[in-house]
């Protein structure tokens, strides 16, 4: 009988565990950006909307000339983002509210507008 006890009180524990845990923490999806603006991207942030700091610059070293594709990792915890762009012209872009839910595929456009592909 005892172990019928620790059986039940190890289930109870994994079962209560799994119900406070966070379901999507730290789940991340991929998502190339494509440079179709016309210009050369210097450096480029993506950061959820709530976050108050630009973060890492995602071109990294280099830069990315027309046509260019970068990928990265975003975090699903969050869908709404925020992107600015800084060009080789000394000019910037900035778009407040990009919705990323589902998005694989993030064309950046001359005008700042983006066009997306989406997963399904």
């Amino acid at each position: 009988m005892p172990g019928h006890f620790i059986k039940i009180f190890l289930l109870t524990a994994f079962l209560v565990t799994a119900i406070h845990a966070p379901t999507f923490a730290g789940i991340t999806e991929p998502l190339e950006i494509v440079n179709e603006t016309g210009k050369t991207i210097l450096s480029l942030y993506a950061v959820p909307i709530q976050k108050k700091s630009w973060g890492n610059d995602l071109v990294g070293s280099g830069v990315m000339n027309q046509g260019d594709r970068r990928s990265i990792h975003y975090d699903t915890n969050f869908t709404r983002y925020k992107i600015k762009i800084e060009f080789a012209d000394g000019s910037t872009l900035t778009r407040n509210d990009v919705d990323l839910l589902d998005t694989w595929r993030l064309s950046l456009k001359r005008d700042g507008s983006c066009d997306k592909n989406v997963r399904g």
